[in-house]
């Protein structure tokens, strides 16, 4: 386990373990359901939580663009038994591959290859770890298939990594198609990347393209992008008739908040953060744990302290200091003085720390702003000055990084135990 369970968190906070179905913004009312079990004999119950205020962070999903198949067929990665199931669909098509029935190297091919649809950090990083497998773990369980191996990355825009700087994605395709070297197996280079490729259709042997190709495979991986959950769609439904319903000009699907995360049409009840949300002002901010992380702590700062944070007269005002002699954090006094206003809350600021990708065979792309650029930050094509650190020094930054993020000293001390019992002893391919 590499989180903390809900009840070490916060020992002053009450945790109901169930499903939200439905909110009412009117009633301020959620359905919630709940699956209660006595023994082996399980059922559903539900039940209403009411709430003064609704702090909303469910995240996103995979979305497929309506693609026909994609559901059925292909594998995603967003959960943690999303994982558990790729891990076993690749030790099957290799142990497919084995089997004496398949006897054509074209048979062989076809099991062994592997389609990953979208080519952003989530299918860049999976196909480095694919490959990490097949040049560390593979030569010690499949070593006389390897050179059947091959793996597609398709990606409809006409570059990878597209929040990278151009040298980073060249540096990246370099890593990924590399050529292997394995003793007593014949150099072979499996990874190849599609660009300008459009899925149209997945069936259960092949992937198709709007421009009349197909790929035969033996596993997919969906990572082209995601959507917006059932009940943030049922909730801008809720709001229709309201400032929400303008904001879906630029939030597309996820709720519109104002500089205060306030969703827009809520009347000050209602915040909402991460990849369900859209900032009116910074629209073009990633959906990455990094902001969600730091709305977070911007939202706990704001509850702790003394604002009027609802609406007057059905409009979100900004939230003003009802205390005017509390306490301000040295960043709150640099807002205040920035905006010449001490009476009212700094807005959200998001502070870019910059991003990680890992490109395999101890090697990763590192790219942290160090300055602000020209231009207007709230624009897509803004551009400020990066540092651009790749190879084993971004490997090793990749690695302090996800350690450093890690929620307790024990995580810390499993995730480097994990680690190294994978260098010492490979790869676990035992199918559970």
């Amino acid at each position: 386990m590499i989180t903390l369970t809900s009840t070490q968190i916060n020992n002053n906070v009450r945790y109901l373990e169930a499903a939200a179905t439905e909110i009412d913004p009117t009633t301020q009312t959620i359905s919630c359901i709940s699956i209660v079990c006595e023994g082996n004999s399980c059922e559903t119950e539900e039940f209403d939580v009411n709430y003064d205020r609704l702090l909303f962070s469910v995240g996103a999903q995979t979305t497929t663009f309506g693609t026909p198949g994609v559901e059925e067929y292909c594998n995603y990665l967003k959960q943690v038994g999303d994982a558990q199931q790729i891990k076993n669909a690749i030790v099957n098509c290799f142990e497919s591959a084995g089997l004496p029935n398949v006897d054509t190297e074209d048979d062989i091919r076809k099991e062994l290859t592997f389609v990953i649809v979208g080519a952003g950090p989530t299918g860049i990083e999976f196909a480095a770890e694919l490959l990490d497998f097949i040049e560390e773990s593979g030569p010690r369980y499949y070593k006389e298939l390897l050179p059947y191996v091959q793996i597609k990355i398709v990606e409809a825009a006409p570059s990878i990594l597209r929040p990278f700087e151009d040298g980073m994605k060249d540096e990246a395709v370099r890593r990924l198609t590399r050529t292997i070297e394995i003793e007593g197996v014949q150099k072979f280079q499996p990874c190849e990347i599609l660009l300008n490729k459009q899925v149209s259709e997945v069936t259960a042997k092949y992937v198709y393209f709007k421009d009349g190709d197909k790929i035969e495979y033996g596993m997919s991986l969906w990572a082209a992008g995601i959507g917006p959950l059932p009940i943030t769609s049922n909730m801008i439904e809720a709001l229709e008739g309201t400032e929400q319903q303008g904001a879906q000009e630029y939030a597309r699907g996820r709720l519109g908040v104002d500089p205060w995360l306030r969703v827009l049409g809520g009347e000050g009840k209602i915040f909402a953060l991460g990849d369900c949300s859209c900032v009116s002002n910074t629209p073009f901010l990633a959906a990455t744990a990094q902001v969600a992380s730091q709305q977070g702590e911007f939202l706990g700062k704001l509850f702790s302290n003394d604002y009027c944070i609802d609406a007057k007269s059905d409009k979100l005002l900004p939230p003003t200091v009802l205390d005017p002699d509390q306490a301000k954090s040295l960043s709150e006094q640099i807002a205040s003085f920035a905006m010449g206003e001490s009476e009212i809350a700094a807005p959200f600021q998001y502070l870019d720390l910059g991003i990680l990708a890992y490109t395999g065979s101890g090697s990763a792309l590192a790219q942290v702003q160090v300055a602000p650029g020209k231009g207007n930050p709230t624009s897509e094509t803004w551009n400020p000055v990066r540092l651009q650190i790749k190879g084993k020094l971004g490997f090793g930054l990749w690695r302090s990084i996800y350690l450093w993020k890690q929620t307790s000293p024990k995580n810390v001390v499993l995730v480097t135990l994990d680690w190294i019992k994978v260098k010492l002893f490979g790869r676990d391919i035992s199918i559970l």
